[in-house]
C-alpha cells in the first residue's frame, strides 16, 4: 500500500516576439467581452456543499489475528476446551463467540472471520506467525491464504519474536534471517500480501526488548538481505520514547495498548489521555527521523484466566457513572488514533486484538445471547472479573469501528 501524496503544480507561459502587443489585447478584450455571460453563469450555479467537498483520507484498519484455537474434539482427549482459559468462558453464564468453540482451521471459521472483518470495516490481519512449519504457519498458508474468500482481505506477519528469538532477559537473534528468507518463499510475493511502498510489510512484536540496544548486527544483516521488506516494530510504550529508538523501523507502533494506559490509571479518562500523550510524544519522534507512526487501540484487557500478575480492566469508563460497553474503544478511535493517523504509512491504525480471547482483547463477535454479569466460576465468585461487569457484547466492537471509520472518512471529518 503506498502513501497518498498529492502535490500543485505552477505552469507559466511568455509570449515573445512582435506578435505578442495584438495578440494580448485580443485576449483581453475577448475576456471583457464575454465577462458579463459569465458573472450571470456564475451567480446561477449552485454554492458549493459539504457533500462536494473531497472526502477525509480513507484510513487503513488493520487487526492482530490469532490461527492457534483447536476445537475440543483435536486436543487429545482432554476434557476442557480453549474457552476454559479465557476471562469469557470463566463467566457464568459462559460468554462465547458466536462461532462457538472454534478450529482456526475451519473454512467456514475464517469464512465467517472475513465476513465480521468487512462488518468492522478491517482491511487486513497481521497474522501470529511463530516459525516454519508450526501450526500457525500451516494455518495462515494452507487454510487463511488460499481461501475462497482470502482476497477480501489483506494479510501481514506478526513476528512472535518471544518463540523466535530467545528469552526476553536473553534474546537470541540467529533464527532472524532464516526466517525472512523462509517468509519471502513462502509469503511475501502472495498476491494478498500486504504492502506499503510496494514492499512486503512484516510486524515484529516487542522490539523496544529485542532490538533496544542490542540485536542491531543481526537487524543490519536483515536490512542487507532484504531491503525489499517494510519493517513495523512493537517499539512505542511509555512517555519517554525517543528518536533513536524509532530510526530502526520504516514505522512504529504499540501493540500493549493497557500496559501503558488502563494498567496504571484504570479504565478512566484519565488512562485515555495518558494514552493520546504518549502516542503523540512517539509520532514526534519518529517523524523527526522520517519513520511512520501506526497508532493502536484495543477496547479493554483482561488475562486472569490464563496468567498472574495483572489486573483487569473493563470495557466501560469506571469514573463515569453512565458510561456504557464499548466506550473506551469509541473514544480511543476518535481521541487517539484518527488524529495521529499517518499519511506516511496510509493513516494505518491497529487494533489490539481480533481474536485474541486469552488476554480479553478480542472484537471477534461473541453469541450476544447471555447478558451481562459480573460473576465468574472462582470460589470468590469474583477473581477473575473483579466485580467489573461483561456484557455479551455480540457485534457491537465491529459496528463501532466500522462506525467510526465512516465518520472519519466523511468530508468533513465529523463523528456524529
Amino acid at each position: 500500500m503506498n502513501s497518498v501524496l498529492s502535490s500543485l503544480q505552477y505552469c507559466s507561459r511568455a509570449v515573445r516576439g512582435s506578435a505578442a502587443p495584438a495578440l494580448i489585447a485580443f485576449i483581453f478584450g475577448s475576456f471583457r467581452a464575454l465577462a458579463p455571460a459569465l458573472a450571470q453563469e456564475a451567480a446561477a450555479a449552485p454554492a458549493a456543499s459539504p457533500e462536494t467537498r473531497s472526502p477525509s483520507p480513507a484510513l487503513t484498519i488493520g487487526a492482530y489475528y490469532y490461527p492457534w484455537y483447536e476445537a475440543p474434539e483435536s486436543r487429545r482427549g482432554r476434557n476442557e476446551d480453549w474457552m476454559s482459559k479465557a476471562l469469557r468462558g470463566r463467566l457464568e453464564p459462559r460468554q462465547l463467540p458466536k462461532l462457538g468453540v472454534y478450529d482456526s482451521r475451519d473454512p467456514a471459521v475464517i469464512a465467517e472471520h472475513i465476513a465480521q472483518s468487512k462488518r468492522g470495516g478491517i482491511d487486513f490481519w497481521a497474522v501470529s506467525w511463530w516459525g516454519p512449519g508450526g501450526r500457525e504457519d500451516r494455518v495462515f498458508r494452507e487454510r487463511i491464504l488460499e481461501h475462497p474468500g482470502a482476497a477480501q482481505l489483506q494479510y501481514a506477519v506478526l513476528y512472535e519474536s518471544t518463540g523466535r528469538l530467545g528469552r526476553l532477559n536473553a534474546p537470541n537473534h540467529e533464527n532472524l534471517l532464516g526466517d525472512f528468507a523462509y517468509l519471502k518463499e513462502r509469503f511475501f510475493d502472495h498476491p494478498h500480501y500486504l504492502k506499503i511502498e510496494g514492499k512486503p510489510v512484516v510486524f515484529l512484536y516487542l522490539t523496544r526488548v529485542y532490538f533496544r540496544d542490542r540485536g542491531q548486527e543481526a537487524l543490519a544483516e536483515l536490512r542487507r538481505q532484504h531491503p525489499e521488506v517494510y519493517l513495523i516494530g512493537d517499539d512505542v510504550f511509555g512517555p519517554r520514547y525517543s528518536s533513536d529508538y524509532a530510526r530502526q523501523w520504516d514505522a512504529v507502533t504499540a501493540y500493549d495498548v493497557y500496559g501503558q494506559s488502563l494498567q496504571s490509571d484504570g479504565a478512566t479518562r484519565t488512562a485515555l489521555k495518558t494514552l493520546t500523550s504518549h502516542y503523540t510524544n512517539a509520532r514526534d519522534r519518529a517523524h523527526a527521523v522520517g519513520t511512520a507512526f501506526v497508532p493502536a487501540i484495543a477496547p479493554g484487557y483482561n488475562d486472569r484466566a490464563v496468567r498472574e500478575g495483572h489486573v483487569g480492566r473493563a470495557r466501560y469508563f469506571s469514573d463515569a457513572e453512565d458510561s456504557r460497553e464499548g466506550d473506551i474503544f469509541r473514544a480511543m478511535i476518535r481521541e487517539a488514533a484518527v488524529p495521529l493517523a499517518d499519511p506516511k504509512c496510509r493513516n494505518m491504525i491497529m487494533v489490539t486484538s481480533f481474536n485474541e480471547w486469552y488476554e480479553d482483547t478480542q472484537i471477534e463477535a461473541t453469541a450476544g445471547n447471555a447478558g451481562t454479569t459480573a460473576k465468574d466460576n472462582s470460589g470468590a465468585g469474583a477473581f477473575y472479573t473483579e466485580g467489573d461487569r461483561y456484557e455479551d457484547y455480540g457485534a457491537l466492537y465491529l459496528d463501532i469501528l466500522r462506525e467510526e471509520k465512516e465518520a472519519a472518512e466523511k468530508p468533513d471529518g465529523s463523528s456524529e
